[in-house]
């Protein structure tokens, strides 16, 4: 600081004495320049330093954060890791379960193929006897002279043979159902006479029960385009089962419309009804419900899921509505025309 202010003396005296004062101005100028300029490098090199001290902090602080993201996503790969490792666990896992599985299945397809082909030969090797002995009981009642008794042992051996065919029917019905695609042999129905005949077929079950069928619609003069055979076979399991649980002395309901281009087949009788947890179930094979047949006639359960196969197979669809104490009404749904794969006749 001392040496400054006697240079500054020594550059006020030599301006005071030199002969040219304005040369002396000039000189004092480029001083005050030059300190203009120290002036400036301090200010600057003054700034330079709070921006460094400033840019070191931004750097320290910015080194904290990237060190703690890197903190971060070292535990978030950590936590990748375990979960990709769990995950690799867990598929050899499913792996082996879809290898346990694919086992299973082949297993499970050879012995459904097994039972076909059981339920095939059983279904012949049970008909030949069955035949056999429906033919027996014709030579037997042709020969006559039986009395009573005789009378009453061949009817009930007759029922015994055809609740054994129908049963098998129903067996090989269900298994073709479901391993087969549905061939239906169509042809053009006039549903009044095909009725008629039908109901023909129930008489002698409605007399010994003391029960009428009532018929109302107009189906007199509907012509349909069916599988006569599966449409006399739906009728066939839904009367049966009318007759089978209703009590003496009761009466059938069945009404035949048309609406829309559908046949409506609605039967509906006055047994016990069904439950709201049998309905739930009524259409599974070999299904048995709580209800129980009132003359003690044969049910093997699969008469449902038999008459909602063949709905199925034409085209159409089968609802319930039943409550305990109240019958129960099936409705029965049907395309006029069915449209399938189909031999035609």
């Amino acid at each position: 600081m001392f040496g400054q202010k006697v240079a500054a003396a020594l550059l006020i005296s030599f301006i005071i004495d030199a002969e040219n004062i304005n040369y002396g101005l000039f000189i004092l100028l480029g001083i005050f320049v030059c300190i203009g300029i120290y002036v400036v490098i301090l200010l600057n090199s003054r700034r330079v330093r709070i921006q460094r001290q400033i840019l070191q902090r931004k750097v320290a602080q910015r080194t904290g954060e990237i060190s703690k993201q890197k903190e971060e996503l070292q535990n978030q790969s950590n936590a990748l890791q375990k979960a990709y490792e769990e995950i690799k666990t867990k598929n050899m896992a499913i792996e082996e379960a879809f290898e346990h599985l694919t086992n299973s299945y082949s297993k499970l397809s050879d012995l459904n193929r097994e039972k076909d082909g059981i339920i095939s030969i059983v279904a012949h090797d049970l008909r030949t006897p069955l035949n056999n002995i429906e033919g027996l009981t014709q030579l037997i009642s042709m020969e006559g002279n039986l009395n009573k008794d005789q009378q009453d042992y061949i009817s009930k051996i007759r029922s015994v043979v055809k609740n054994g065919n129908n049963m098998i029917q129903d067996l090989l019905d269900i298994n073709q159902a479901k391993n087969q695609k549905p061939i239906l042999n169509l042809s053009d129905i006039a549903l009044g006479p095909f009725i008629e005949n039908w109901q023909a077929n129930f008489e002698k079950a409605l007399l010994s029960k003391n029960q009428k069928l009532i018929l109302t619609g107009d189906f007199f003069d509907l012509d349909i385009r069916t599988d006569a055979g599966l449409l006399s076979r739906i009728l066939d399991n839904l009367m049966s089962n009318a007759i089978k649980f209703s009590v003496q002395g009761t009466s059938i309901h069945i009404d035949i419309h048309s609406q829309n281009d559908n046949l409506n087949l609605i039967i509906r009788d006055e047994g016990p009804g069904i439950s709201e947890q049998d309905q739930l179930k009524m259409f599974k094979p070999f299904t048995r419900l709580s209800a129980k047949p009132t003359n003690g006639e044969p049910s093997n359960g699969l008469g449902l899921s038999i008459i909602k196969s063949l709905c199925q197979q034409l085209g159409g669809k089968i609802t319930v509505n039943s409550e305990i104490g109240k019958g129960t009404t099936f409705e029965i749904n049907l395309p006029m025309a069915t449209a399938c794969e189909m031999v035609s006749k």
